[in-house]
């Protein structure tokens, strides 16, 4: 059997035969599934351009939230948790928010919360795991393109750090493609990381190696982005692809020895030594300082209110009433901090909560770890590693832009975290356990896509239906 396929053509686990479908219902399933794909890039695609007040992704989430109305007849358990604790999160959100900017901050989170819905009510079956890691493909397929060009040339994009004094804007080397803010690129290329390491262990045939290679260049990336804590979160990533493949494993180690003997043969050690040195220092410079005088002002803030919270978009305006000095710094650089401070004690701490759910239950699942007779891992397993590590990362990553929940990459992480979630809670029907081939099949195959039972079953019926005819 060939496992070769194109960018749509995966296999209907569950659910209706396209032949079932009338023309309506095609086109719109046509249309949910592109404006899936096309979600990843246009989330990161936000902070550039925008159609009127409107940024595009926010577009398509209402595109495909209205699709998903249409097309599906029932909502996940998922679902029904993103909505019940979205609502919470909004109805207390209105009656703190003030007119302004609350209300802008509030339509992002509805808009958010909006999209992960969508998303977890398009991905009715297997078939849409590998749709999902597609539609991450072609995100970092296009974000990467600009970034190589940055990389070869020294050019920036001509948004590079807008808001910045001219000064910042040509003095700083660090990397952005065309999302402005180097850290906010950094985050992008770690959630897609996560997502293309899946994708190449779910992937048969070529394309897998894609993936591969998106997720071994992403480190040199991140690294080029210059933002300290997604360093921390693309190693631990790196970690777990180095568990995946054992020969990837040796070719690192020997490189890693190989470049060490390199340094000290040609005496560049005080030179490395000088640049770790100099990193330890920038830790505490006048950046460090002020990132923790503006957690002593959030803390400060979430005691003023009893923990119920100073409204959404309230950060940055409480921040000059706030006691320790925060010099040029007006942004809260943590997603905690702006869940906790702008809505208070019981939205953070269901939000975490949950979070802490899905990781203490993913962990505590049956990893199926390769065995001879299935020498690819399951799709479960893969899956369960995909939650672990991307949860894990969710803390750094939520410190290491200016702001996070103005952010649509975050939700289309958070999205993406939600699928899988999704999927494990029906790993039986999704057909997880088994080896993840089954989950892409030819183009040209029918029938390929059902299990083998009801494939005997559905031949047996046939020839019931010929005898009977001759009787």
């Amino acid at each position: 059997m060939s496992h070769t396929t194109s960018l749509l053509d995966t296999a209907r686990v569950t659910g209706a035969e396209p032949g079932t479908l009338g023309a309506r219902g095609r086109f719109l399933e046509f249309c949910l599934r592109w404006a899936f794909l096309l979600l990843p890039f246009a989330s990161a695609w936000a902070s550039t351009i925008t159609l009127g007040p409107i940024a595009p992704v926010r577009a398509l989430a209402a595109v495909m939230l209205v699709l998903v109305l249409l097309c599906r007849d029932r909502m996940t358990s998922v679902a029904w948790s993103v909505v019940l604790v979205g609502s919470l999160w909004l109805v207390w959100g209105v009656f703190l928010a003030r007119p302004g900017t609350g209300y802008r901050e509030l339509l992002g989170v509805g808009v958010g919360l909006a999209t992960m819905v969508a998303m977890t009510m398009a991905a009715k079956d297997a078939s849409w795991l590998i749709r999902l890691c597609r539609a991450w493909l072609i995100g970092m397929i296009i974000v990467c393109l600009p970034a190589f060009f940055e990389v070869a040339t020294g050019i920036h994009m001509p948004n590079y750090r807008e808001g910045s004094s001219e000064y910042v804007r040509t003095r700083a080397t660090d990397i952005a493609s065309f999302m402005v803010n180097p850290n906010l690129f950094a985050y992008f290329l770690i959630v897609g990381m996560g997502v293309m390491i899946v994708g190449w262990r779910l992937e048969t045939g070529r394309l897998r190696w894609l993936y591969f290679g998106f997720a071994l260049i992403t480190p040199g990336l991140v690294l080029l982005t210059g933002s300290r804590l997604c360093l921390v979160a693309v190693a631990v990533l790196f970690v777990w692809m180095l568990l995946l493949s054992r020969p990837l494993s040796l070719v690192v180690a020997a490189v890693g020895v190989l470049g060490v003997g390199l340094i000290v043969v040609s005496g560049r050690m005080q030179s490395l030594l000088k640049i770790v040195d100099t990193a330890m220092f920038n830790l505490g410079s006048l950046s460090g300082r002020s990132r923790m005088h503006v957690y002593q002002d959030a803390l400060w803030m979430f005691v003023d209110k009893l923990g119920l919270g100073q409204g959404p978009g309230q950060f940055s305006v409480r921040l000059a009433y706030a006691p320790w000095p925060t010099y040029t710094t007006i942004d809260p650089h943590n997603g905690f901090t702006e869940v906790f401070v702008g809505y208070g004690m019981l939205v953070g701490a269901l939000i975490v909560a949950l979070a802490l759910a899905a990781l203490v239950r993913a962990v505590r699942r049956d990893w199926r770890a390769p065995t001879r007779r299935r020498p690819r891992p399951a799709a479960e397993s893969v899956l369960l590693q995909g939650v672990v590590a991307l949860l894990a990362v969710s803390p750094l990553l939520a410190m290491a832009n200016s702001s996070y929940l103005k952010s649509p990459v975050v939700w289309c992480h958070m999205g993406t975290i939600a699928i899988w979630c999704q999927a494990l809670l029906a790993a039986r029907r999704w057909r997880l356990r088994e080896d993840p081939s089954p989950l892409v099949t030819p183009a040209r195959g029918k029938g390929t896509g059902l299990p083998r039972r009801y494939r005997l079953a559905r031949r047996a019926a046939a020839d019931r239906a010929v005898v009977r005819g001759h009787e």
